[in-house]
């Protein structure tokens, strides 16, 4: 059974999509903070820099957005003589970098998507049937306007005729409100403002595989309504308005208590866990970089019988499935490199490069896949157009520094003694108050503190305090 639940508050939205109890993807809209990404401006080109092939144009925000070459549908050229450009944003902006820009327009529907700049129709790769294939692509042939092109969507399978004319003339006239905006518009101006969340995941994800779209907020459930009246009016007796006592998102489904999965909001704080367990006993380890996402598998305890070979297989298989789900989950993006455990069979490493295209062909972010190496690592990459989930959720830790690591207690034991021995002189009635985290204060028993006050001929009196941090002590010397 497949679900989405809508968590709807003043500060953020979140919409989560549940499938027998398990979390399969998850989005957050922040109110206070804009998504840029799909949205179309009237940009003006601020440089154009041939050295790096691209352009640098103003779309209102506080970064210039970046604009390649290979994103123009006009001539480079052009670019130096031309003072506005229709620009739409592909990838939001991260750490110090802009939003990424193409000219090469792309305004997705519930069954099509619209692409301005093209004559190429489309169909999408979760269609494999060829005769539909074939079918649609006919429809879309003899419907389509003389101008664009379109590609067809996996919601459009199975659909006549008249469901794609109708997204076609209103796509076709959304373009149309653009141009005019944009001839009309002074200067660098906002043109076309992608849907909010909610609308976005009706348009996106909302379809016949969906049993119910629960939402928590009146307001919202009303206008979804209003909307899916409008772009799906048949599956409006799937959206709900959810008037439980308890949290929707901490509500436990009789699917999840079935699989003994715990409820969303727990599932939600295990996305930033960097150690996943399996359930054989074998564990995955996530570790994410700014360029590069390190995925480590581990068999730990494996208890199914069989071969050492069909273990490693099974491991590696069951690790996948994790893998996939995670990516989808965490909104991990960019290059991926997965550490399987190695498998001397050259059928097992075909047999596991196979089921990870199977499970990436769920994803809707653009993902290539390479065949497993000998030395049992797979390389990929997976379309990003917005931070991972784990970044937007969390911040570098201000004492460790991303690092992930911090001193352990021996090396911060010894680095004091050696700071004690180098302030104290030897002699003195006052003993010297070592004030330490709790921590680094076991260590410091009765035999080691000892020793160093032998040496320094001083009584020292240990304090152990919560509120001081584990790789910081404090040295006071007399009263």
């Amino acid at each position: 059974m497949k679900e989405i639940l809508a968590n709807c508050t003043e500060d953020e939205i979140r919409v989560a999509i549940v499938e027998d109890g398990h979390l399969t993807d998850f989005f957050i809209e922040r109110l206070g903070e804009e998504n840029v990404v799909g949205n179309i401006y009237k940009s003006k080109v601020v440089s154009v820099l041939n050295g790096i092939q691209a352009a640098f144009v103003n779309i209102g925000v506080s970064k210039n957005g970046y604009l390649p070459f290979s994103e123009l549908t006009i001539d480079k050229a052009d670019l130096n003589k031309t003072k506005f450009a229709l620009v739409q944003v592909t990838k939001g902006p991260m750490g110090t970098k802009g939003s990424k820009l193409t000219q090469q327009v792309s305004l997705p529907g519930h069954y099509l998507v619209y692409i301005p700049s093209s004559l190429h129709i489309g169909v999408s790769k979760n269609i494999t049937d060829e005769k539909e294939r074939f079918r649609l692509k006919s429809i879309i042939e003899e419907i389509k306007p003389s101008t664009g092109g379109f590609i067809i969507r996996s919601e459009g399978a199975g659909k006549e005729k008249d469901v794609f004319k109708r997204e076609i003339k209103y796509l076709a006239r959304l373009w149309e409100i653009i141009n005019k905006k944009f001839e009309t518009a002074a200067g660098v101006a906002l043109l076309h403002r992608d849907l909010g969340l909610v609308f976005k995941t009706v348009r996106d994800y909302l379809n016949e595989d969906v049993s119910a779209f629960f939402i928590d907020s009146k307001d919202e459930y009303e206008d979804t309504l209003n909307f899916v009246e409008m772009v799906s009016p048949k599956f409006k007796g799937k959206i709900h308005l959810y008037k439980g006592k308890v949290p929707i998102f901490e509500m436990n489904p009789d699917s999840a208590c079935r699989s003994g999965m715990n409820n969303i909001e727990q599932q939600i704080t295990n996305i930033q866990k960097q150690k996943i367990r399996l359930p054989s006993g074998g564990y995955i380890i996530i570790q994410e970089a700014e360029t590069l996402c390190a995925i480590d598998v581990n068999s730990g305890k494996f208890t199914k019988a069989g071969s050492l070979d069909e273990i490693i297989l099974r491991t590696n298989m069951e690790a996948l499935y994790e893998i996939a789900a995670q990516l989808r989950l965490r909104n991990i993006g960019g290059i991926i490199v997965i550490d399987l455990i190695d498998m001397h069979r050259s059928s097992d490493r075909k047999k596991v490069f196979k089921l990870l295209l199977e499970l990436v062909r769920k994803d809707k972010a653009k993902t290539e896949v390479l065949p497993v190496t000998k030395l049992g690592l797979i390389e990929m990459t997976r379309q990003r157009k917005t931070e991972s989930m784990v970044n937007f959720l969390s911040e570098t830790c201000p004492y460790c520094e991303g690092s992930g690591q911090v001193l352990s207690r021996e090396t911060m034991a010894i680095k004091i003694k050696r700071e004690i021995l180098k302030l104290v002189t030897r002699g003195g009635e006052s003993p010297v108050r070592l004030i330490v985290h709790p921590d680094i204060a076991e260590i410091f028993d009765e035999q080691y503190t000892k020793k160093i006050e032998n040496r320094i001929n001083r009584k020292i009196v240990i304090e152990a305090n919560s509120q001081v941090h584990r790789e910081d002590y404090r040295i006071i010397l007399g009263n």
